[in-house]
């Protein structure tokens, strides 16, 4: 904001401030946090084991006295006092010597990775919490018979699927409100809880949320207009159908698969390369990105969608469009099992081997989540504390993964580990690339060999001006590299310890150095049953991807459905989209959950028709203006009467920003058929091309809650800070944006001498998507005309500017 000259502002602070505050986000959305268990299991439990237990367990003489293996040990401490002080890991023993800031240093071997003290400071700020070991948590036996077979038989996610009759709604009185089966469901469930649904939302509200919901962008003036203005029965299908063909949708769906598939596209922002190697990063990982994107916009079928992540360079799919031809390259194939290889592992932890485990436990973590809605990843050193899943299902899982190739190489202590990365041409077609790499190759070692001669060449010898010509020659001439994609194919790690194709022994208590009985590679017993066929040749995974979209399997279908609702909804049917264990809450509406994805597998796995059938239901069109008796009875709004305000997400901000100022060259992006991405926030760039970084957290998306790159999220977190309102309110960006707008508006609305109002009316349908109301137009005429004469533009941009700190340009209702 400018100040003039007499030192008052066009618009006062105190007006800017104002707006702000009255966009405060509200109280009623929470951080979503990650399952503090399956964070004690997969990233506490395993470093105390491996780094600590060794010296400090029930098992060791216990050095210093000290004993780590409980909670209750980890407070009593040892010679040196408590270890841990829950919530205060500034004053936290285990926390100080772990990050060798005094003379005591632990492990005396070498310093943690740094990734592993953020954990221990990140578990003891939360309260240092311990999964309890008694009770409803016993262990499972190794027979896989346990005494609560029988309790899990009659868990409710892992029985088969079932298809519903919806519910006879001929004695309610709003029977009529139902659209579709969905609505059925919904209302019967609202009447067992004595409540009733919200009133219908508002048209021009209902296309907002929509087309945000489909597409990730506002509907622009003309969509809105063409909507109000359609009495048809047929309107919404219209506007759906129009949603659903529109590229943007791949691309709005498509980032909130990338928050499961825990996408990054780089570990540090603006730098194409790893500090310690190019090859551990992630520079290729747009084509996954642009895979995602494409295979949504094409509706492919979510099982193939499934199996190619996995599978994708074993499993060929005509649908996904993968040639004919066995010997020819499947690029969109290699592509997909990006997936498998885009986890945040620490490269610089000089423990190579645990490094491979690492990497295992993520495949196998992520896996789990995304796709089975299972914590898989917590029976790394234990079978699992809540779920039907023992030791030996993960290590026989974990031969599947040990038996696939992730890195091209290990490398050594101290040194780096490369991804493994794929041709996506045949050989034949690279050859031409190869030779003259080769030869300028040749040709840049002759010239180095001139450097070492003593004494050395001079820099006008004939000798040498000949070589430079040379490798001129072959630089200009040099043909384009051969593209890559960061890929999975058969065979383990080189020189890694279990590389090839075979079974791995249990890692007793999750350590490499204890190793047991080697378990066939197979999948989880209690799913998949006692007698599954062996796994003879290959790493397996084939066999998992036919496993999980198997029609005996009723997980995938019953978790892709329910992340589907949570998405489009603000709430899962079952509330945890990522854990339908034992430990999460049993699901609102049981018989809908089973008959969407009794109606999902009937339409051929099709996301378009699931996102088609919710959004065209009365459930989804309802207002978020419920009476205040039914949002005291149900405040979580977990029987679905009312539609919940949200926040747009971070990127849905700024593309509505850069939408607004017509920075966009397309509406639709780049449709998933973008290039690298691209660190600057002031790219014209949809904000899925915009760099999603590891070691660089200090950006606009994670200020606005962006999902963590790190682990698989199945819900962002949703915060209110200041840094907020002074990133709105001060950045350079937002600023260059209202300045672009306003520049817009005067260009699309000439001045007129008697009246703003013309500019202001088109100011709130750019950027609210609606006309002012008389007491909006009053007070920002009022604003304009305090303006200091001379730049009238500055004023309006001052506008805008408040405008894009609203909270209705941040808010869907």
């Amino acid at each position: 904001m400018k100040i003039p000259p007499n030192g008052k502002p066009a618009l006062s602070h105190a007006l800017l401030r104002l707006a702000w505050l009255t966009a405060l986000w509200p109280a009623a959305l929470r951080a979503a946090a990650e399952d503090p268990v399956a964070f004690f299991e997969s990233k506490i439990r395993p470093l105390l084991i491996e780094r600590c237990h060794e010296c400090h367990s029930a098992e060791t003489k216990q050095k210093g006295g000290l004993d780590l293996s409980s909670r209750e040990r980890f407070l009593a401490g040892g010679d040196s006092g408590p270890a841990v002080v829950p919530g205060k890991p500034e004053a936290s023993l285990i926390i100080t010597v772990t990050g060798y800031h005094g003379d005591l240093k632990m492990p005396p071997k070498g310093k943690l990775p740094s990734a592993e003290i953020v954990a221990l400071q990140r578990w003891v700020r939360e309260g240092a919490p311990w999964p309890e070991e008694a009770g409803r948590t016993a262990a499972l036996k190794p027979d896989r018979l346990p005494a609560r077979e029988e309790e899990f038989r009659r868990w409710w996610a892992f029985q088969p699927i079932t298809d519903p009759v919806p519910p006879d709604l001929k004695d309610d009185p709003q029977r009529e409100w139902a659209r579709n089966e969905i609505d059925r469901f919904v209302l019967a469930g609202l009447r067992s809880q004595g409540l009733g649904p919200a009133p219908e939302a508002d048209r021009r509200s209902w296309l907002r949320r929509v087309t945000y919901d489909l597409t990730g962008l506002p509907p622009t003036e003309e969509e809105t207009a063409f909507f109000l203005a359609d009495p048809s029965s047929k309107a919404h299908e219209r506007v759906v159908d129009r949603l659903l063909a529109s590229p943007a949708y791949g691309e709005r769906v498509g980032r909130r698969w990338l928050d499961v598939a825990r996408y990054a596209d780089a570990y540090q922002a603006g730098r194409p390369t790893h500090p310690a190697t190019s090859d551990f990063e992630l520079t290729e990982a747009w084509r996954y990105r642009n895979w995602v994107v494409s295979a949504l916009n094409r509706d492919l079928p979510f099982d193939r969608f499934m199996t190619r992540q996995i599978a994708g360079d074993l499993i060929r799919d005509p649908l996904d469009g993968a040639p004919a031809d066995p010997a020819s390259i499947d690029a969109a194939g290699l592509t997909a099992t990006s997936f498998l290889s885009i986890g945040s592992w620490d490269n610089g932890d000089a423990d190579k081997k645990k490094l491979v485990g690492d990497i295992v436990d993520d495949q196998i973590d992520t896996v789990g989540k995304a796709f089975l809605g299972l914590t898989l990843g917590c029976a790394r050193c234990h079978d699992h504390k809540f779920d039907p899943v023992s030791t030996a299902d993960y290590y026989a899982l974990a031969g599947i993964f040990h038996s696939t190739r992730t890195l091209n190489a290990l490398g050594g202590k101290g040194g780096h580990s490369d991804l493994n990365r794929v041709r996506l041409v045949p050989p034949e077609s690279a050859r031409t690339y190869d030779e003259a790499a080769a030869a300028l190759a040749g040709v840049t070692a002759k010239l180095a060999e001139l450097d070492k001669r003593k004494p050395a060449v001079a820099a006008d010898a004939p000798e040498r001006l000949a070589l430079k010509a040379e490798r001129d020659r072959f630089q200009a001439a040099m043909p384009p590299a051969p593209p890559l994609a960061i890929a999975v194919q058969e065979g383990g790690v080189p020189k890694g310890l279990f590389p090839g194709i075979q079974d791995v022994p249990v890692h007793i208590r999750g350590s490499y150095t204890r190793l047991g009985a080697v378990v066939p590679r197979r999948m989880p017993a209690f799913f998949a049953g006692e007698k599954q066929p062996p796994i003879s040749s290959g790493s397996g995974r084939k066999e998992l991807a036919a496993w999980l979209a198997s029609a005996d399997n009723p997980l995938p279908r019953r978790v892709i459905v329910n992340r589907v609702w949570h998405w489009l909804l603000g709430r899962g049917i079952v509330p945890t989209p990522s854990n339908f264990g034992m430990r999460s809450e049993p699901p609102s509406h049981p018989e809908l959950l089973d008959w969407l994805a009794s109606r999902f597998a009937a339409d051929g796995w099709s996301m378009k028709a699931l996102h088609r059938r919710i959004v065209l239901s009365a459930t989804y069109r309802q207002s978020s203006a419920a009476a205040p008796a039914a949002i005291e009875a149900d405040p979580e709004n977990r029987w679905f009467g009312r539609v919940q305000a949200r926040r747009l997400d971070a990127e849905e901000i700024r593309d509505s920003m850069i939408l607004a100022a017509a920075r966009l060259p397309s509406p639709a992006g780049e449709a998933g058929t973008g290039g690298p991405a691209d660190h600057d926030l002031e790219a014209r760039r949809r904000s899925l091309y915009v760099q999603t970084t590891r070691w660089d957290r200090s950006n606009f998306s994670t200020l606005f809650d962006a999902a963590n790159p790190d682990t698989s999220s199945e819900s962002r977190p949703l915060s209110t800070v200041s840094p907020q309102a002074l990133f709105l309110m001060n950045n350079r960006f937002v600023e260059s944006v209202a300045r672009d707008i306003a520049t817009r508006l005067f260009n699309e609305v000439p001045a007129a001498a008697e009246s703003e109002v013309p500019r202001l009316a088109r100011a709130w349908a750019v950027l609210l998507g609606r006309p002012p109301r008389q007491e909006e137009v009053a007070t920002a005429r009022a604003s304009l005309a305090a303006a200091p004469p001379g730049d009238p533009q500055a004023a309006w941009t001052d506008l805008v500017h408040i405008l894009l700190c609203s909270n209705e340009f941040a808010f869907i209702d």
